[in-house]
């Protein structure tokens, strides 16, 4: 005898939650084994872009897509497994979490983060386990952007593991200007003062006596050359402010991992001599 069809029907959408929550066994992610080239390194970055974006909307699926694809393309970016198994473990694919922390340590053995990812596995693996003593508990892979705490509220999404930062040069180049500013300051009130002094010793009088005509001049210099080096030190440093508002910020750890070696930070220096005066500025930009 045939059951109704109404019965197999709702035999069907009772097994769909099961079959929702089955995560795929996960793949090992393929061996490290060439060099990429600047055209695999821009295309890693790319695709980096467009996961991080995918990650902030709350779409877990497309961000592993795009960071899978980047590490596909750039093996040597590791810390692209961090960002992958963030993504997989907010989808509910524990496993493949795992196999991406696992191959991190592998490839990253020295990595100072070492101990809290072997706790994060740790963690994950008995999460699989009280998941699978009770078959019914936990969503299975899905897009949602929010997280459920225990008590029922929504959590906000959490940040991922990159986080874009502006470059420090700038404000280097800001605090060495403030500092010129100061001492240049603090040195031409100094030298202000002294005219003053010689100034009122010599009353106003066109005859000073020579002495305190030598020192008047002197005074004169020093004011000249600690005013410039004042009106010097704050362009240096509203010029990196300007650097640091204008700059782009730089992605996170991935990011890091893809991006050029950081070249050395400039120095200024404040330069004064008999008959000159001027800015030194030594590294490179």
């Amino acid at each position: 005898m045939r059951a109704p069809r109404h019965l197999l029907l709702a035999a069907a959408v009772g097994l769909t939650p099961g079959l929702a929550r089955a995560e795929d066994a996960p793949k090992p992610i393929p061996p490290c084994e060439k060099t990429p080239t600047e055209g695999d390194v821009a295309g890693a970055k790319g695709a980096f872009q467009a996961g991080q974006a995918s990650f902030e909307e709350g779409d877990y699926n497309r961000a592993i897509s795009y960071w899978d694809d980047a590490y596909r393309r750039d093996c040597t970016a590791h810390a692209l497994l961090l960002n992958l198994a963030r993504a997989y473990e907010l989808n509910n694919q524990k496993r493949h979490a795992i196999v991406a922390l696992e191959t991190y340590l592998a490839r990253q053995p020295s990595s100072p983060q070492r101990d809290q990812i072997a706790r994060r596995i740790e963690g994950l693996n008995e999460k699989i386990a009280q998941e699978a003593n009770n078959p019914t508990a936990g969503p299975g892979p899905g897009t949602g952007p929010t997280a459920q705490k225990p008590d029922g509220q929504p959590a906000s999404t959490p940040e991922p593991d990159t986080g874009g930062k502006r470059p420090l040069t700038p404000l280097i180049v800001a605090g060495a200007g403030g500092v010129i500013a100061i001492i240049g300051g603090v040195l031409y009130l100094g030298a202000a003062g002294d005219v003053s002094d010689i100034e009122d010793k010599c009353g106003g009088r066109s005859n000073c006596p020579p002495k305190l005509v030598e020192e008047g001049n002197d005074a004169r210099s020093r004011q000249t050359t600690w005013g410039v080096v004042t009106v010097g030190g704050v362009a240096i440093a509203a010029g990196g402010l300007v650097w640091y508002f204008l700059s782009k910020p730089k992605g996170g750890e991935a990011n890091t991992a893809l991006a050029p070696k950081r070249r050395l930070l400039p120095r200024v220096d404040p330069v004064v001599g008999r008959g000159f005066t001027g800015l030194a500025v030594s590294g490179t930009f």
